[in-house]
C-alpha cells in the first residue's frame, strides 16, 4: 500500500524556526505543493459514515482533540504532532524546507484545501489572541484586505487579495486563518481558495478538524515553537523512492 506515489517534490527556502514555520507570516507556507499522500480506501471512513456517527453521538465534544481524548475507536494517520483521521479521499502534502524539515501539512478534501501547523503554547493559553493582530498586519503589508469574523473555533481572519494589488497580481488566493487552542498547544489552520469564503465548500475540511488529534508531548518548549511532524517509516521510504 502506497501513501506517497512517485510525484514532484518541492521545498520551501526557509528554516524550521518559529518564523520559518510561518506562525506570524503564513504567506511563506501557502505557495508550496510537495509530494502527495492518499488515505487508502481500505483504511478510511467515508464522510457519510462519519457524519452518521457524529449525529448518533451529537453530545460528544468535537475536535481538534488533545492527545488521547478523541472518541473510542478513532483511527488516524499518525504524523507525530498531528494525527489525521482516516477519511476516504483525503490527500496529504508534507510542506518541507530545503533541509527536509516538515513545517506544515497540507490537506486536500475534494476541491478544498488547508494547511496545518501545531505550536507549543503557554499553559495559560491566549497565544492566538497574541498573534492574530500580527498576522493581520503581515497580510495587510502584502496587500490583502482583512476581515475579522467569528468562526467555529473563535475569532478568525479572512484575507482577500486587493484587486489590482501586488498579491492579486501574483495569483494569491483568499485565505481564512483559524487558531485552535488546546492543552499547551495551538493549531494554526490556513484555508485557501473558494473554501476560505464559502462555508459549504469547507465542510469536508471541518470534518477533518473535528476528528483530528494534536500531540503536544511532555517536553519543555518555548511558546510558539513548532511541534514536530514526523512521517512514518513506510511513508519516508516511499518518498525517498519517488525522488
Amino acid at each position: 500500500m502506497k501513501f506517497f506515489p512517485p510525484r514532484r517534490k518541492r521545498v520551501l527556502q526557509s528554516d524550521s524556526s518559529q518564523e520559518g514555520a510561518g506562525l506570524r507570516n503564513p504567506s511563506r507556507l501557502v505557495e508550496s505543493f510537495p509530494a502527495v499522500a492518499f488515505i487508502p480506501q481500505d483504511q478510511a471512513v467515508s464522510p457519510a459514515d462519519r457524519s452518521a456517527a457524529s449525529s448518533e453521538g451529537s453530545s460528544e465534544k468535537l475536535g481538534p482533540y488533545n492527545e488521547g481524548e478523541s472518541p473510542e475507536g478513532s483511527e488516524f494517520l499518525d504524523l507525530g504532532a498531528i494525527r489525521v483521521p482516516l477519511i476516504t479521499g483525503l490527500q496529504i502534502f508534507p510542506v518541507q524546507d530545503e533541509h527536509e524539515h516538515i513545517l506544515a501539512i497540507e490537506i486536500v478534501a475534494g476541491t478544498a484545501q488547508m494547511q496545518l501547523s501545531a505550536f507549543a503554547m503557554q499553559r495559560s493559553g491566549g497565544l492566538w489572541d497574541q498573534i492574530r493582530e500580527e498576522l493581520a498586519e503581515q497580510l495587510k503589508s502584502q496587500e490583502y484586505q482583512i476581515f475579522p469574523l467569528p468562526g467555529p473555533f473563535g475569532e478568525a481572519i479572512l484575507a482577500r487579495p486587493i484587486p489590482e494589488g501586488r498579491s492579486a497580481g501574483e495569483g494569491a488566493l483568499p485565505l481564512l486563518l483559524w487558531g485552535v487552542e488546546g492543552q499547551r498547544w495551538l493549531l494554526r489552520v490556513i484555508v485557501r481558495g473558494l473554501a476560505a469564503e464559502d462555508e459549504n465548500s469547507r465542510q469536508q475540511l471541518l470534518e477533518v478538524l473535528h476528528g483530528l488529534e494534536v500531540v503536544r508531548g511532555t517536553e519543555a518548549r518555548v511558546p510558539g515553537e513548532l511541534l514536530p511532524i514526523v512521517l512514518p517509516q513506510q511513508v519516508r521510504e516511499q518518498l525517498e523512492a519517488g525522488e
